[in-house]
């Protein structure tokens, strides 16, 4: 069995189909311990100028997650030097816009042309897509769409999905069954987030592990210990051209 890592060139062969293996077994170096994603992605936008693609989160969660600080958009807005978010979900938007009363919030498809006008020729340290690509039906479309159109507005591009090695995922399958959010199409696997990153045209720079949810002392040490049962994949990566 050979063990291959993202730095390795052999590896990307993989990712971009030019070798093939029925059983390649990748190797990850996580960094821990395991930081909460708000917090992390808050830290990765202090000072930078942040593009936020679908910003506003769902509609029940809003209220919630703005009172406790865990509304990403705000803590996001909070931390960067400039920060715009997009989303296409209108009803979303004008809840967010009217319990945040912030005006950083606008309407568009990034798949779309004419090119929304809240981006136009601005140039970005990050985009980032937060828990998105689990809800698109092709994320390789959707993904390769955006960069056609902003590919030289977005800068790095910071993806984070829910991972498919949860340990609350390990919990479910010995009990036999399954517990999702009920829009989800996906979970993801770092070397299957980076293969769609890929295949859209983005190529690795650096994939994390975070926290989603609180966890107590016992279950971050054993997160900690074992990284690649945390909740959320964070992958940044940089267009190929």
């Amino acid at each position: 069995m050979t063990i291959y890592k993202f730095s390795d060139p052999l590896a990307q062969s993989y990712l971009d189909g030019t070798r093939f293996g029925e059983y390649v077994t990748f190797e990850y170096d996580f960094v821990t311990p395991l930081r909460n994603r708000v917090e992390l992605l808050s830290e990765l936008a202090a000072g930078k100028r942040i593009l936020h693609i679908g910003c506003c989160d769902h509609i029940p969660l809003l209220q919630r997650k703005m009172a406790d600080g865990t509304w990403l958009h705000g803590r996001l807005t909070e931390a960067a030097a400039y920060c715009v978010g997009i989303d296409i979900d209108a009803a979303a938007i004008s809840e967010a816009r009217s319990l945040s009363r912030l005006n950083n919030i606008f309407y568009g498809d990034i798949t779309a042309q004419p090119k929304i006008a809240e981006i136009g020729n601005d140039k970005f340290d990050y985009t980032l897509l937060g828990e998105i690509m689990e809800h698109i039906g092709n994320p390789v479309y959707f993904l390769k769409s955006f960069l056609s159109n902003y590919k030289e507005n977005a800068g790095q591009v910071i993806i984070t999905v829910p991972n498919a090695f949860r340990i609350d995922n390990i919990v479910n399958v010995l009990k036999a069954r399954e517990s999702n959010n009920s829009d989800h199409r996906f979970f993801f696997t770092p070397y299957t987030i980076a293969k769609v990153a890929w295949d859209a045209g983005l190529a690795p720079v650096s994939m994390q592990v975070a926290l989603y949810s609180p966890a107590g002392p016992l279950k971050r040490a054993i997160l900690n210990r074992f990284p690649l049962l945390g909740e959320n994949l964070v992958y940044i990566g940089t267009s190929q051209n």
